[in-house]
């Protein structure tokens, strides 16, 4: 009798387990990430120093916004930034390694503004492909 309790106990458990989702930040994002494996140089055409950076509990970021030869193509791409230390302007030429996307909670910076009649809210940066990445040089 009391195996047929702990089996019951144990169905119950496992189900409650198995049908929780798995956190995946990469289907949460508001991003489309591109694949890139090595270091790229990126021509900034506009970057926003956040100054509260990374805390324990969030992942603020700062974001680059710039013109990379990705594969065959020009692309113009976000580069998410866990804490950006330098200010940079429109031409200079960096170079970005990417990194791993954090698994932390991100607080996504958003931008409203008026289109017509209608106010949008859309996350800034998002229009553009982008990779988590470190800034290794200034060219």
């Amino acid at each position: 009798m009391k195996s047929k309790y702990l089996f019951f106990l144990f169905l119950i458990v496992s189900s409650v387990v198995f049908s929780q989702k798995k956190d995946n930040p990469k289907e949460d994002s508001p991003f489309t990430y591109l694949e890139i494996k090595e270091e790229f140089d990126l021509l900034v055409d506009y970057a926003m120093v956040n100054p509260d950076c990374a805390t324990k509990d969030q992942y603020y970021y700062s974001l680059i916004i710039g013109t990379a030869v990705i594969g065959e193509y020009i692309e113009r791409i976000s580069v998410l930034i866990p804490c950006l230390g330098n200010e940079f302007i429109k031409g200079d030429l960096i170079t970005i390694k990417p990194i791993k996307t954090p698994k932390k909670n991100i607080v996504y910076a958003i931008r409203t503004y008026q289109k017509g009649n209608e106010e949008v809210t859309e996350v800034f940066g998002a229009e553009f492909k982008a990779i988590w990445g470190e800034v290794v040089n200034i060219l």
